[in-house]
C-alpha cells in the first residue's frame, strides 16, 4: 500500500492504493463489499424492488468499501480525541483533588 497526501491550495486529498495481482484485488473487493453489504451498506431496494449484491457494479462495490474506510478513519479519529480530552480532564481532576481534598 501507498499512502500519500496532496496539498492544492486550502484543500489536501489523501489517497491510498493498494497494488496486487489482478484475481487477488477482484476477489479481495469483492469478499469486502459483500461483507459491507450483508452488513447494510448500500442501497437494498424495497420489498418489490430488491437489489443484489450481484446487481452492483465494481464501482458501486468500490463505493460500499470507500464509505467504510472512511467511517473507520472518522471514528478512531473521534476516539482519539475523545480519550484525549477525557485523559485531560482525570489529570485535572486529580491534581484539584490533591490540592483541594486534603483531611
Amino acid at each position: 500500500m501507498t499512502a500519500s497526501f496532496k496539498t492544492d491550495g486550502a484543500n489536501t486529498t489523501v489517497t491510498f492504493a493498494y497494488t496486487a495481482p489482478t484475481q487477488k484485488v477482484v476477489d479481495t473487493a469483492e469478499a469486502a463489499a459483500h461483507y459491507l453489504w450483508e452488513h447494510g451498506y448500500g442501497d437494498h431496494g424495497d420489498e418489490e424492488n430488491p437489489i443484489l449484491v450481484s446487481d452492483l457494479t465494481n464501482q458501486q462495490k468500490l463505493n460500499l468499501i470507500d464509505q467504510h474506510v472512511r467511517r473507520v478513519i472518522l471514528d478512531i479519529a473521534k476516539d482519539y480525541h475523545v480519550n484525549s480530552e477525557q485523559e485531560a480532564a482525570r489529570e485535572t481532576a486529580i491534581l484539584y483533588a490533591d490540592d483541594n481534598l486534603q483531611v
